[in-house]
């Protein structure tokens, strides 16, 4: 498939998923106000821990040896599906005997349900969305995820009452967590439908599961301590702030993984790239890609500075003023983060997770210790600025590794050059394989 036809599948596809995602968060915020949809997203946020150890990363694996063939994908889907069976049960066993305590806002039998709902949701979507991925096809779980998300828009209940009779505020989030099981059985469905099209229950080999397992689990050390760099200043928030200012310390945060989502789609892209395209090519372009997102959201960054103080509490509600302070003080770590994505994606292209893993480590050491030190005294805003300080120590040593394998200088990833737009140009409309 051509490069450009991959890039342009990835980033509007996923595109318009993540804006319809980011409207339903806004939606949600607006109707149900920083304490309580702060409560559901740090919910949320712990729901993700969860399912990210259980699922061993193995979309990862999936990608990287469904690219290459390397395993049969009906073999790949077949045990992807017996894994969230197997997950899922230890899971429901798990919160039977461990789960005692219930949230703000949240009974414990709706947490035990939310949690089920999600987490084996998410599974058999990361896994059947990994294998469309790997045969570079971004439309179809793409599409599935977002009707399905344009259908919880309208399942809101604005003013007491929904677009579907007999949803309420009451009911709405049980709609809303049921969702992630419905995408992913869509998704997976979809898969074996277009791609395997007939009973195929055979199992990967024992060689097979060697080499999905140690590839995996290595990305899954890499991505649980990157989970943690992005995510653990959350646990500090919530310990030592009132739950308002979690309600918008986390909105600050999902502001900030939205400037993520291209450099991120345009990184699902690289990832199968990196085993076709030589050396060098792939250093001028990921040189050249974190040069457009660092200059592109430098802009949109001066943008909501000046705009902010009175935009987010326009946009997200009046319970949410304490935005702007937080997001100032995020600013240049979404500068820094922002270019990582290629290379990241680039070093598991690469089999360098190792690499990517040391770099989190390091990043996550300073945003714990900077966040034990300065939350309790100086909030929401020290979350934000030591999440910067971390972000910028991934880069630092990402670059520092980069360079020792490339003739391509640290240089070329900050500085504009005018033929950059041509260049970027003619990538998209290239036609090469």
């Amino acid at each position: 498939m051509p490069i450009a036809k991959i890039l342009y599948q990835s980033i509007v596809w996923r595109g318009l998923l993540y804006l319809a995602t980011f409207l339903l968060n806004i939606l949600i915020a607006r109707h149900f106000e920083a304490a309580l949809s702060g409560s559901i997203y740090y919910i949320i946020n712990i729901f993700s821990l969860v399912h990210l150890v259980a699922g061993l990363s193995m979309e990862s694996g999936i990608i990287y040896f469904g690219a290459s063939t390397a395993i049969n994908p009906a073999k790949l889907f077949n045990f992807s599906v017996l894994w969230t069976f197997i997950a899922g049960l230890i899971l429901w066993l798990m919160m039977i005997l461990f789960v005692t305590t219930s949230y703000p806002y949240i009974s414990l039998a709706d947490l035990k349900i939310f949690g089920l709902f999600f987490i084996c949701g998410n599974l058999l979507y990361s896994y059947s969305a990994s294998l469309f991925y790997a045969q570079k096809n971004f439309l179809v779980p793409n599409v599935i995820s977002l009707c399905l998300t344009l259908l919880l828009i309208l399942a809101l209940p604005y003013n007491g009452s929904s677009f579907f009779s007999g949803i309420t505020d009451a009911n709405y989030f049980f709609i809303y967590f049921l969702f992630f099981i419905v995408q992913g059985v869509c998704t997976a469905l979809a898969f074996y439908l277009l791609r395997i099209k007939k009973l195929h229950f055979t199992q990967p080999s024992k060689s097979d599961l060697q080499k999905l397992f140690r590839y995996s689990l290595l990305a899954w050390l890499g991505n649980i301590i990157f989970f943690l760099l992005y995510r653990i200043d959350y646990w500090f928030v919530e310990k030592y702030c009132s739950t308002e200012a979690l309600g918008n310390y986390i909105q600050v945060s999902k502001l900030g993984q939205l400037f993520f989502l291209l450099p991120s789609m345009i990184a699902t892209a690289i990832l199968p790239l990196t085993a076709t395209e030589n050396k060098e090519t792939m250093a001028h372009w990921l040189a050249l890609i974190s040069r457009f997102f660092l200059y592109f959201y430098a802009v949109i960054s001066l943008f909501l500075l000046l705009t902010g103080y009175w935009l987010f509490p326009k946009v997200f509600g009046e319970s949410f003023t304490g935005m702007y302070g937080a997001f100032i003080w995020l600013i240049p770590g979404i500068l820094s983060l922002s270019t990582l994505y290629t290379l990241t994606a680039y070093n598991a292209g690469k089999n360098k997770l190792k690499t990517n893993m040391l770099g989190c480590l390091y990043a996550l050491i300073v945003v714990i210790a900077g966040n034990w030190w300065l939350v309790p005294v100086y909030g929401i805003n020290a979350a934000a600025a030591v999440s910067s300080v971390g972000y910028i120590v991934y880069q630092v040593y990402l670059l520092n590794d980069f360079k020792k394998e490339n003739s391509t200088g640290i240089l070329q990833f900050f500085v504009f050059k005018f033929e950059d737009i041509r260049a970027l140009k003619k990538i998209l409309t290239s036609s090469n394989k």
